[in-house]
């Protein structure tokens, strides 16, 4: 749905405004001071402050969700494409948009676990794309993989570990050379945990 340029102006200034404060310790007079709107204009658009949140954490889930999927082929090289996979879903969980998304529910599952789940509840279902990929290159025959989803999150996992959960606590985005050795070294996990068929 289009927002109004109102919206995109109220949306702006409370990102800022719960990215500094989180979602308690936000000011709704601040967030309608930096926006140049009315907090009539705001309760127009959103109920409530968590109404407000969740409007935020949408757009940046939509910014995330922008990011191009890399689709199993099967005509073409299998380990190249799945360090395709792997680099692009670095480069995902390295994305400001997806920093910003984790560090406010982060925060959020800190001071309110009750607040948080409200919010999850509201959120569309993320992840998938490594698990189709998966599939369809166990389908093809490339791998021997009796749980798909497991070996999906197994997957997930270790490329959190590398690139979404240091950045999250402040250390520095990884380097293209450095991303380039970590898929290399987890397409290596993947064919031997699953007994790649290929040359």
């Amino acid at each position: 749905m289009k927002i109004t340029a109102k919206q995109k102006d109220i949306l702006d200034a409370a990102e800022k405004e719960f990215l500094k404060h989180g979602l308690h310790n936000a000011v709704i007079d601040q967030i309608v001071e930096n926006a140049n709107v009315s907090k009539r204009t705001l309760y127009k658009y959103y109920r409530s402050k968590l109404d407000l949140f969740q409007a935020v954490l949408m757009q940046k889930y939509r910014a995330v969700g922008r990011a191009p999927q890399v689709k199993y082929l099967k005509d073409q090289d299998f380990k190249t494409q799945l360090k395709n996979l792997i680099e692009n879903e670095i480069n995902v969980y390295q994305s400001n948009a997806y920093r910003d998304v984790a560090q406010m529910i982060l925060r959020e599952l800190m001071l309110s676990q009750d607040k948080a789940e409200k919010v999850f509840a509201q959120l569309p279902p993320t992840g998938g794309s490594i698990e189709a990929w998966l599939s369809a290159a166990v389908k093809d025959g490339y791998l021997d993989c009796r749980d798909v989803s497991a070996a999906a999150a197994s997957l997930d996992a270790h490329i959190k570990a590398f690139a979404f959960y240091p950045q999250v606590f402040g250390f520095d985005v990884l380097s293209d050379a450095r991303k380039a050795e970590i898929s290399a070294h987890l397409v290596q996990v993947i064919c031997k945990t699953y007994d790649y068929a290929g040359e």
